[in-house]
C-alpha cells in the first residue's frame, strides 16, 4: 500500500542530434532541446551556448494556458510551435523526428481534451 501521492506520466520529446549535425548547429548536437510535458502543464528546456551549458533558457507553459498545438511537417524533420491563450513567445522546438512528433503532439491533445 502506497502512502504517496499518485505519480504523473511524464512525456519527454528531444530534438534530433542528426538534424543538429546536418544544420551546423554545435549546441543543439551536445545538449538537444528538451520538452517535457504532463498532466500539469508543458517545459521546454534549452541550452543558450555550448561552452556555457549552465546558461539555458527554461519556459513552462500550464496545461490550462495551452491555446494551439501546430505541427510542421518537413520532408524529413518536423518543428512544433505551442501556442498560449495570451498569445506572446509560443514554445518552439525544431528538428523533431516524424515519428515521436506525430506521438507527442497526439499525447498533448489528449492532455489538452481531459482538462476541457
Amino acid at each position: 500500500m502506497s502512502l504517496g501521492p499518485p505519480i504523473d506520466e511524464v512525456f519527454v520529446i528531444r530534438s534530433s542530434r542528426i538534424w543538429a549535425l546536418l544544420t551546423f548547429k554545435l549546441t543543439q548536437l551536445i545538449f538537444p532541446i528538451r520538452m517535457t510535458a504532463d498532466p500539469h502543464g508543458i517545459s521546454l528546456h534549452q541550452v543558450s551556448f555550448w561552452l556555457t551549458p549552465w546558461s539555458r533558457k527554461d519556459e513552462h507553459l500550464p496545461m490550462t494556458h495551452v491555446a494551439e498545438i501546430e505541427l510542421d511537417r518537413g520532408l524529413i524533420w518536423d518543428a512544433m510551435r505551442i501556442e498560449s491563450s495570451g498569445g506572446i513567445d509560443p514554445l518552439l522546438m525544431p528538428g523533431l523526428s516524424k515519428f515521436h512528433s506525430g506521438r507527442f503532439v497526439a499525447v498533448l491533445r489528449v492532455m489538452m481534451g481531459k482538462l476541457a
